[in-house]
């Protein structure tokens, strides 16, 4: 959770710097991680409620923030800005690796249930939208345009909209209240 808070924090601070969306994009599903972490270990001990409670406003800050995000990426690509591709690649590429490192001693120290495949899973999930953040940058620095970095934030927004409304959805369920599907 630490590492991912901090590792979160390091992806935004370097977004502002650089102005790169997809670093943004990359910085909100990491502290998405932190933020699950955090809300496990805050509803330990109470309430099933609460915890379903905790989850549906993390659910709904996760939502606002991809939105925010999907707009952002939208103004990026019609003032066409070119973020700082260097910089902002260093960023992704030292994410990369933490994510790695993280798999690696998680893989080294497993007991339990935690397996090979799980951790290769988890691993694979955080690896992908930070690679297609790279990409994104390759191609903004080869086109110089910002709109295949902005796409590939929106891109990597988007995706977490299903994991927001999911939150929400188990959130409003698990604290007592209905959810009809149409």
């Amino acid at each position: 959770m630490v590492v991912h808070g901090l590792l979160g924090a390091l992806l935004l601070a370097t977004a502002d710097a650089t102005q790169a969306v997809s670093l943004w994009a990359a910085g909100l599903l990491v502290l998405n991680h932190a933020a699950t972490n955090g809300v496990a270990l805050a509803g330990m001990g109470h309430a099933p409620e609460w915890r379903a409670r905790l989850s549906a406003v993390q659910g709904a800050a996760l939502a606002a923030a991809a939105v925010a995000l999907v707009v952002v990426a939208g103004r990026s690509i019609a003032g066409m800005a070119l973020p700082d591709v260097p910089l902002a690649s260093l960023a992704l590429l030292f994410a990369i690796g933490v994510t790695v490192t993280a798999a690696t001693l998680l893989f080294a120290g497993r007991s339990g249930t935690l397996t090979l495949r799980a951790i290769w899973l988890c691993a694979r999930k955080d690896v992908m939208p930070l690679a297609a953040g790279l990409v994104g940058l390759a191609a903004s620095w080869l086109l110089l345009d910002g709109a295949p970095d902005a796409l590939v934030g929106a891109g990597v927004a988007a995706m977490l909209l299903p994991t927001a409304w999911g939150l929400v959805r188990g959130g409003m369920v698990g604290a007592g209240g209905s959810v009809r599907m149409r």
